[in-house]
């Protein structure tokens, strides 16, 4: 083997470190953007907020005498806030909000609510009530191995072992565990949570004996007939067991209807979950519908509002200019380092404002009717397109609308990839087909195709079920009802 070195010449395209850190703010949303900012902020003196003026009437900044908000015009007594033509800061917008106070939490209201209760301080909570002095250790080793949805990760026999414990003794403390609420907490997989849960349903005193029989029967079922029931194998189960098929049916939707897979999620935050609702969700821009029959787009952002270069640092450095003999080589190099990490941070905020905006105005000029109907109206739209049309780089549109969220003028909050996901129209289309299909005769991938064709959507039926199984809708064999 002979080893040999060559040269070669070629181009290759590289970044620059301010571009690098111009995409990783671009990419970031607006919370994260937040902490960037902060962080920023406490690592370079060369950076300061503005105290910015509120307007009494909406609460805007008031950066003129007149709210760019409502129109409101502040008394000429006001002095306005002067500003230095040498003064690099963030050019301000309508979404500025608030004065910044030394105190975060003060201003905060959110940082004022009593923080919700955890599934592990509720179960420790219970389990020193519960427990016996023995096994108290053991139990709380139990419950810091729960995930937040209350199933245990840790392999008994492993945790006995790191314990320095007999595994039988933790089986016999696991099972007091399993007796905490909320019912199933504890179980070790799928099966295990919803018996417990079932068996605690019997035991109730104040449910109806009608309830209590389908408990009884899911519980018969689960022990019997698990994996048809995982496959919803109604006419199998109904065979096995020598039961009427609507009864099976019942039983599967009392165990859907009344039973969890997931009993620790009630005590997850609002935010931590996909049901909380758009409510929770913090748009990065807004859409809004002009009176000429436009959009205008808004870039929400807090407190990167108002960012400048600190004004001693500013004059220092005017100084070293004017007088370099006065100052050591260590401080020059020191104040010129984190000034230009300022202005270079400054700049690379307004830059992502200014791109997020122009890429958010392409998208709603081609999608306009989606914004104000539904998802029937989806264009076609691809991120090379929008890239093209504003002379940027994809990878560069791509990074602007990864993981933010839109507000459209519906009032919906929309995550801002949904304008370039040409399927969403077909998903909307298919939804609407089985909600018109017959419960006992569901159709088949390859009817939904036919049914999608006489809709003028030609789509072939290996699509439709990877189409169908993003909307986790199940197979048609599984959908089949019998009551």
């Amino acid at each position: 083997m002979a080893l040999s070195m060559k040269q070669g010449m070629g181009m290759e395209q590289t970044l620059n470190p301010k571009m690098i850190a111009f995409y990783e703010l671009l990419q970031r949303p607006v919370t994260e953007l937040n902490q960037a900012i902060e962080q920023e902020l406490q690592e370079n003196p060369a950076l300061e907020i503005t105290a910015e003026r509120l307007c009494p009437a909406c609460g805007a900044a008031l950066l003129t005498d007149v709210c760019r908000e409502c129109g409101y015009r502040a008394d000429g007594g006001e002095a306005e806030i002067a500003k230095s033509p040498s003064d690099v800061s963030i050019d301000p917008t309508p979404a500025s909000r608030g004065v910044v106070s030394g105190d975060d939490d003060f201003d905060d209201p959110l940082a004022r609510l009593a923080a919700p209760e955890t599934l592990s301080e509720h179960l420790h909570w219970a389990w020193r009530l519960q427990s016996k002095d023995d096994n108290y250790e053991w139990g709380c080793a139990i419950i810091g191995c729960l995930n937040d949805d209350g199933y245990l990760e840790e392999d008994l026999e492993t945790l006995a072992e790191g314990l320095g414990v007999e595994k039988e003794v933790l089986e016999k403390v696991l099972l007091e565990v399993q007796q905490l609420d909320p019912p199933g907490v504890g179980a070790r997989d799928l099966r295990e949570c919803l018996e417990l849960q079932l068996e605690n349903f019997v035991g109730r005193e104040n449910e109806s004996s009608g309830e209590k029989e389908h408990a009884t029967l899911a519980l018969q079922i689960i022990h019997k007939q698990w994996h048809a029931m995982t496959r919803h194998a109604y006419e199998e189960i109904a065979r096995k067991m020598h039961l009427p098929l609507e009864r099976v049916q019942e039983v599967a939707d009392f165990v859907r209807h009344r039973i969890t897979p997931y009993p620790g999620r009630q005590f997850r935050p609002e935010w931590q979950t996909r049901s909380s609702g758009q409510a929770r969700l913090r748009p990065d821009v807004m859409i809004n519908k002009t009176e000429s029959g436009g959009y205008e787009v808004t870039v929400r952002e807090s407190r990167s509002l108002g960012l400048r270069i600190n004004g001693i640092y500013r004059k220092l450095w005017d100084s070293m200019r004017h007088e370099p003999d006065t100052y050591s080589s260590k401080d020059r190099e020191h104040v010129q380092q984190y000034l230009t990490r300022a202005r270079e941070f400054i700049d690379n905020l307004n830059q992502r404002r200014k791109t997020l905006k122009l890429i958010i105005e392409a998208v709603a000029e081609r999608q306009g009717d989606f914004l104000e109907k539904d998802l029937h109206a989806m264009k076609p739209l691809t991120r090379l397109s929008v890239a093209h049309q504003l002379g940027l780089h994809e990878s560069t549109v791509g990074r602007a609308v990864s993981g933010k969220f839109a507000q459209i003028p519906t009032g919906a909050i929309v995550p801002c990839e949904i304008f370039f996901d040409a399927s969403l129209a077909v998903k909307e289309v298919m939804k609407n087909v089985l909600a018109e299909e017959d419960p006992r005769k569901p159709y088949s991938d390859e009817k939904i195709a036919r049914l999608l064709e006489e809709r003028g959507i030609v789509i072939a039926r290996r699509t439709v079920t990877k189409y169908r199984e993003a909307l986790k809708i199940l197979p048609a064999a599984q959908r089949r009802r019998y009551d």
